[in-house]
């Protein structure tokens, strides 16, 4: 028998078909599910919606969006988006503008009182960077997860906002300390001029103005002004001669640069500046005070602050007090 013709004499093999799902309402068998009532999602991280109903859009969950920078919309490096969190510190209150209400109510504070608050602001900056404290609770107080570097970001940006006020501080101080250097050196030397200034009395024979007592010739207020008008302690003012006392109470009148009448201690405050600067000769300002109508006490008194030597302060001095 021709093998073929077995072929064709055969049957028809049994077909096995699938068996067909049934099928759930608003499903299709060609597409698996209906596109008109099933999830649609939008391409680009659009979202996604549902055709059914009102087919709202969804925005997709967005796992960076804290790290987007807000004005670009760009993902930060870890760096700066710790730094944009540092800048969101609080810094209406606390010790900062404390300070800075401080220093424009009460400028002269002395020096210890700088001390003390250049001491409070840099322990709270060391503590904030290190995280010892978390006052606003911006750090590891904040509840966030951050990472080490993050953290530490944010630690020296919520310290560094102490720097400002630290430098100014510390600015403040060195003034301060260098003013009050200044006033201790004159006063040493108010005692000096004083005793010297009783020597020669006691020498010429004349005869100290008015009572030893200040308060028997002078209010406490006029004390209080000249005290300021001197530069002097009012402590250190009260020690000084009676007629000296007076030039600053009740200071004679001078013209200054622009021609101005001024009190006549800021005309000599004005001569010690031009000494200083190298515009005028100390010996220059040395003949016009011997040469002036004020009392012996203050010319020894003015005198004895040039930058002389002593044997010219000594002439000058002889001259006030008539042993020349």
């Amino acid at each position: 028998m021709n093998p073929l013709q077995s072929l064709f004499n055969r049957g028809p093999e049994p077909i096995n078909l699938p068996e067909m799902p049934v099928l759930n309402p608003g499903s299709s068998p060609l597409f698996g599910s209906d596109p008109k009532t099933s999830n649609q999602t939008l391409p680009y991280g659009g979202g996604s919606y549902n055709p059914a109903g009102k087919s709202t859009i969804v925005p997709e969950n967005d796992v960076y969006a804290r790290y987007r920078d807000p004005k670009t919309g760009d993902i930060m490096p870890p760096n700066e988006y710790a730094l944009s969190l540092g800048n969101k510190i609080p810094k209406g209150t606390g010790q900062i503008p404390n300070y800075a209400g401080d220093a424009m109510t009460n400028p002269n504070q002395s020096a210890n009182e700088l001390k003390g608050r250049a001491r409070d602001m840099t322990n709270a900056r060391n503590d904030i960077a290190t995280g010892t404290k978390d006052p606003y609770g911006v750090g590891n107080k904040s509840g966030i997860a951050y990472s080490p570097t993050e953290l530490k970001a944010i630690e020296n940006a919520y310290a560094g906002v102490y720097d400002p006020a630290l430098n100014d501080v510390f600015s403040r101080l060195q003034d301060k300390q260098a003013e009050d250097a200044k006033i201790a050196s004159r006063e040493d030397r108010v005692f000096a001029t004083n005793e010297a200034i009783r020597q020669w009395q006691a020498t010429t024979g004349t005869k100290k103005s008015g009572s030893s007592d200040p308060k028997a010739l002078f209010t406490q207020t006029q004390l209080n002004n000249g005290s300021s008008n001197s530069g002097l302690g009012l402590e250190i003012f009260s020690t000084l001669d009676n007629d000296i006392k007076n030039f600053y109470i009740n200071p004679p009148m001078g013209l200054d640069d622009m021609e101005k009448k001024v009190p006549m201690y800021e005309v000599f405050n004005n001569y010690f500046g031009k000494i200083e600067a190298g515009d005028i000769k100390a010996q220059k300002v040395n003949d016009m005070i011997v040469e002036s109508t004020l009392p012996n006490p203050v010319k020894h008194y003015f005198i004895e602050q040039l930058p002389l030597d002593a044997p010219e302060k000594e002439k000058s001095w002889k001259n006030i007090w008539g042993l020349l």
